[in-house]
């Protein structure tokens, strides 16, 4: 295919954002995401600085809200599979509004922390549920820009509502956040009801425990055996992992090896998402005719060098540089890798396949959290900086072998093939 070809084909985010149904699909994420982050920023202040909180007592807001999806994700996957995917997000859309309806009434760390649990829960049946919609409303040549949209919408949030939240807390309470969180979910139930989605012939499933474990282990069976779906998981988790470590260590990294300020901390945070939007767009644009296996193993590998880069860094500058350049460098890892398995999995496991990654995922999140620190206590976190980055690097480099051979591979079957055709005789 020639230049001019390639551009004639290339899709445009205007041509997706054009396709009213996930226009909708995403204008409810764009609304609830940005509710999200408004309510954990409030939920933050509120036990921090209005409780008065110690520090496990407000690292409980994260455990509570990621132990659901980490081991939750597997059995709402089956369920996920099962029901029809457009009742699914509304009825978690307004399951979550009453949810958070009722955290505007909590005034016990238990209450909260039980609710935070609650809201997690549901946003795992959501977010598989959201995966298998997204491929039933987009052509497959347009779910890589699909996704690159997706992503930077939840970027794009990270980066605008801290402000928006620390304003409305000081303005009107942690409760403002609250009640715009409701209402965000009530908005995103509305808009996914007026979506028209075709479901499908649904496979008649069998009722029972023994039946749903068989269902849970079915994807990740389909991950295992499946090479390109497991070497990206693999990514994803190491991605994870490297984000987490980043993210838990970087303020103490910044007080005691650059003894800079709290306010580098925050452009820190804010130039890691400015890094996965732009990762994003340059994805969406230019990545649409490259190998996905490519461009996670490249993504990989930038994300090693770019925890190397932290970890050498001197200088305020070079740590910013490094927290773009690793924002760029997960986008290559999660928009073509979300992509991959959206395309490379049946209909009908698709959800199971994607809760149970995201399980996977989640937990590397998790153990990063709480690995990272007592490992960095031991060895200094700039050599564990050292051993992340090596780790990413030996991954990547892996990944770009793998999806070479196999490219060869795939060359060598077509050339054999069409030597076979011009050898058969003629008719």
């Amino acid at each position: 295919m020639s230049a001019e070809d390639r551009a004639a084909s290339r899709v445009t985010f205007g041509q997706v954002l054009k396709n009213r149904e996930f226009l909708l699909l995403w204008l409810a994420q764009l609304i609830s995401n940005f509710g999200d982050w408004l309510a954990i920023l409030a939920l933050f202040s509120l036990i921090g600085f209005r409780y008065h909180g110690t520090p496990y007592q407000v690292a409980g807001i994260m455990i509570a809200f990621v132990i659901p999806m980490a081991f939750l994700g597997p059995l709402a996957g089956v369920f996920v599979d099962r029901w029809d995917t457009k009742k699914t997000m509304i009825s978690s859309d307004l399951i979550r509004a009453l949810i958070v309806g009722l955290l505007i009434m909590a005034s016990a760390l238990t209450h909260i922390y039980l609710l935070i649990f609650a809201l997690s829960a549901v946003s795992s049946f959501f977010m598989p549920a959201q995966t298998v919609a997204i491929r039933k409303l987009v052509r497959k040549e347009e779910l890589l820009v699909a996704n690159s949209i997706n992503s930077q919408t939840i970027q794009f949030n990270r980066v605008i509502s801290p402000a928006i939240a620390g304003w409305l807390v000081s303005m009107f309470g942690e409760k403002a956040c609250f009640w715009i969180d409701c209402g965000s979910f009530i908005a995103s139930a509305i808009l996914v009801s007026v979506i028209v989605m075709a479901e499908g012939e649904k496979t008649k499933s069998e009722k029972g425990a023994a039946a749903v474990r068989a269902e849970m282990t079915e994807g990740l069976r389909f991950i295992l055996g499946h090479n390109a779906i497991l070497f990206l998981v693999i990514s994803m988790m190491a991605a994870i992992f490297a984000i987490g470590a980043f993210d838990s260590l970087i303020v103490v990294y910044l007080r005691d090896v650059l003894s800079a300020s709290s306010r580098l901390f925050g452009e820190i945070i804010s130039a890691t998402g400015v890094g996965i939007i732009l990762g994003s767009i340059i994805i969406g644009r230019f990545g649409q005719n490259q190998t996905k296996v490519y461009m996670i193993s490249f993504g990989i590998l930038a994300l090693g060098l770019s925890v190397l880069c932290t970890a050498l860094s001197g200088t305020p500058a070079l740590a910013l540089a490094a927290a773009l350049s690793l924002g760029i460098s997960a986008a290559y890892v999660l928009v073509p890798g979300q992509t991959l398995m959206q395309e490379e999995t049946p209909h009908e496991i698709l959800g199971r396949v994607s809760s149970t990654s995201m399980s996977l995922v989640t937990v590397c999140q998790l153990m990063s959290s709480l690995v990272a620190g007592a490992i960095a206590s031991v060895i200094g976190i700039r050599n564990l900086y050292y051993i992340v980055a090596a780790v990413l690097v030996t991954i990547g480099a892996g990944g770009y072998i793998y999806a070479r051979s196999n490219r060869l591979a795939e060359v060598k079957h077509l050339v054999a093939a069409s030597e076979t055709l011009e050898d058969a005789p003629a008719e």
